[in-house]
């Protein structure tokens, strides 16, 4: 008897408008590093909540447990649920660093790295499991 065990991709919608707006917030926070949240459902982004980086790092982004409580409820009241943690790398490529993966608070949680190093930004979504990182398919549209 043979058994197959299929693994499906994970699959992200990302809206143009929230891409956009994603991409501005890190330029607006070029050299240091931006950071935020990413919500909706069922893998399909509805919201972005933009989040200030307290270490004004090019390295490193820092956000108080109040301010992450805040965005939350405000997402949980829309009915949305956390889908990523969004930061960027502003001269390095979106890869997670040992740092990012060591640090990475919840794996229900994604990570999405937007990386400056490139003429044209590069973004790419993340599933973290046991410290370690599993490329996600974004659709933008």
């Amino acid at each position: 008897m043979v058994i197959s065990k299929i693994v499906m991709e994970k699959i992200i919608s990302l809206p143009n408008d929230i891409y956009e707006k994603m991409i501005a917030e890190g330029e607006n926070n070029l050299p240091d590093e931006a950071c935020g949240l990413l919500a909706g459902y069922h893998h399909q982004v509805r919201s972005f909540w933009p989040l200030q980086n307290q270490l004004k790092s090019s390295t490193r982004f820092f956000v108080p447990k109040e301010m992450v409580t805040t965005a939350v409820k405000s997402i949980q009241n829309r009915k949305e649920q956390v889908l990523a943690i969004f930061h960027t790398h502003p001269s390095t490529k979106p890869v997670p660093s040992q740092f990012d993966l060591i640090h990475h608070p919840n794996e229900e949680v994604d990570m999405v790295i937007i990386s400056y190093k490139y003429q044209i930004p590069q973004i790419k979504w993340y599933q973290i499991k046991n410290k370690t990182y599993k490329a996600c398919t974004i659709n933008i549209n």
